[in-house]
């Protein structure tokens, strides 16, 4: 009998251990799952951040694109008027010769 009785006091102890390994294990496996949730939270939120950064961009290089073209065509006039002006002066209209 008492053969028998430390046959299972040591299975009650592997038993006990087991259990122990396996709380512990079960308390690790859930602060992973919490610490994964709320990694996936972060990476969400800094990717929509990064999504609604970039379109701030775009929406700005479209009004900078829309001004560039707008001063583009004021100095294509303003390049007209000049060689109008240029070409004024070369030919003597207005230029002044003549008046002494």
């Amino acid at each position: 009998m008492d053969r028998v009785e430390k046959r299972l006091d040591a299975t009650l102890k592997i038993v006990q251990t087991g259990m122990k390994m396996l709380v512990k294990m079960e308390k690790e496996n859930s602060e992973f799952r919490k610490e994964t949730r709320e990694f996936k939270k972060e990476t969400r939120e800094a990717i929509h951040a990064l999504i609604e950064s970039q379109m701030r961009t775009d929406a700005q290089l479209a009004d900078l694109a829309t001004t560039v073209a707008g001063l583009g065509a004021q100095v294509k006039a303003l390049g007209t008027k000049i060689d109008r002006l240029v070409d004024g002066l070369n030919s003597g209209n207005g230029s002044g010769r003549g008046r002494r």
